[in-house]
């Protein structure tokens, strides 16, 4: 059994495998029931085809700390990866994909809201699937958003209205508990992420820009509990990811989209899976 540290699941995943595994994670044959917290722990079990995994990360605020067990067809344990390291690569990548599926096909400015754990994955994700002309990184802490401007060779901007309006893709990783911009703001025929709302009370999201667009969401079930954007503004997603893979729906031409995600337990067996594979291939990662 491997264990990939931090540094290791990097190494094991990077952006461009991580999209693919992302549409695996909503193509597959899966079972995501909806996470649980366990004293101070978020416990997110899942199955995706013939694997499973269970992940277990801590929810006390400043305690990046967990793992994701991944288990074969058998049921044996086949690898541990650093948790907090594989969210922040899942959550970005699934953005990537939703973008990939819904942007415009052409060079992007991206209006990275947020420079927080996920942020830097954010604006790698969008990178992965779209050239990128310009990026807008935003943070209620300018500290942060220049550092991590400087990391992704973006420009720290202090106006997030002015961001969002300049901005082909929006995309949106704070715990904010009400919306970072107004819906005037958002050019016509944007796409929007947003993932850092995973309860009811938490939003990022203008109503009237849910109601004027496009919405998808990685799973109705996890979205109508724990959406805080769709649920305080009392609306229903149009489609999932599942349905825009499948062909199942197909998004309106011209209109801002939407893709709101609260993180599902699909794209944790997926990316993990992935990253072991890797891993293996490469001999990297601690033999357990």
């Amino acid at each position: 059994m491997l264990y990939l540290n931090p540094e290791d699941t990097r190494r094991a995943l990077p952006m461009t495998d991580a999209v693919e595994a992302m549409a695996h994670a909503f193509s597959g044959d899966a079972e995501m029931p909806l996470r649980q917290l366990v004293g101070v722990s978020l416990v997110m079990p899942g199955r995706l085809d013939d694997h499973m995994a269970v992940k277990v990360v801590s929810s006390v605020p400043g305690n990046p700390a967990g793992i994701v067990v991944v288990f074969g067809p058998d049921g044996s344990p086949i690898g541990i990866v650093d948790g907090p390291t594989l969210t922040a690569i899942r959550t970005g990548a699934v953005c990537g994909l939703a973008t990939k599926l819904l942007a415009p096909e052409k060079p992007v400015t991206l209006a990275a809201l947020g420079a927080g754990a996920m942020g830097f994955d954010q604006i790698e994700a969008i990178r992965a699937v779209r050239p990128l002309a310009r990026i807008l990184v935003w943070s209620r802490d300018p500290e942060k958003a220049r550092a991590l401007a400087g990391r992704v060779g973006g420009e720290a901007i202090t106006d997030r209205e002015a961001a969002v309006a300049e901005a082909d893709v929006v995309s949106c990783a704070t715990p904010s508990r009400e919306p970072l911009f107004r819906a005037e703001s958002v050019r016509p025929g944007a796409h929007l992420n947003a993932v850092g709302a995973f309860t009811p009370e938490m939003a990022e999201l203008p109503p009237g820009a849910l109601h004027d667009g496009f919405v998808v969401v990685d799973d109705r079930e996890a979205a109508a509990a724990e959406a805080g954007d769709l649920i305080q503004a009392g609306r229903e997603p149009d489609a999932t990811l599942r349905d825009l893979l499948t062909g199942a729906v197909t998004p309106p031409e011209g209109k801002t989209t939407v893709f709101k995600s609260v993180g599902v337990a699909a794209q944790d067996v997926a990316a993990g899976w992935r990253a072991l594979e890797n891993a293996a291939r490469m001999g990297i990662g601690v033999r357990l």
